[in-house]
């Protein structure tokens, strides 16, 4: 996900990283984009926000991470950093990834599989061992 697919105006949502990391649930937060710039999107929180009357103090920066392409993440030092989406559809479709990649990493007994079903699993994943 790129700054430029956003578009200023724009309604967003917002999600604490901790939330998903955790599983806790999507709990969103709206935001309206108000600037754009090269490196950085600016957004209010609000979803019927007039943009030109809010104060750049109160403009939550967001940047592209350098580790995923998947949302735009809060421009922080410390903290949970919010993570930022387009729209409902894709943060629920990350979300479920997120799920899913935690419950095959432990919530799967392998050692309880015959090695035929295991193997049958990897040609289904295209992985080489």
């Amino acid at each position: 996900m790129k700054i430029k697919d956003f578009t200023v105006g724009q309604v967003v949502y917002a999600f604490s990283y901790e939330d998903i990391a955790l599983l806790k649930g999507l709990k969103p937060k709206k935001y309206t984009v108000a600037k754009i710039g090269r490196k950085y999107l600016y957004a209010a929180r609000g979803e019927e926000v007039n943009i030109k009357t809010v104060p750049d103090n109160l403009l939550i920066g967001f940047k592209e991470p350098d580790y995923t392409d998947d949302f735009l993440e809060e421009n922080i030092d410390y903290g949970y950093k919010a993570i930022l989406f387009p729209d409902m559809e894709i943060a629920k479709d990350y979300y479920h990834k997120r799920k899913l990649v935690r419950f095959l990493a432990s919530g799967v007994k392998w050692e309880s599989y015959t090695l035929d079903e295991l193997k049958e699993i990897q040609k289904i994943l295209g992985v080489q061992v």
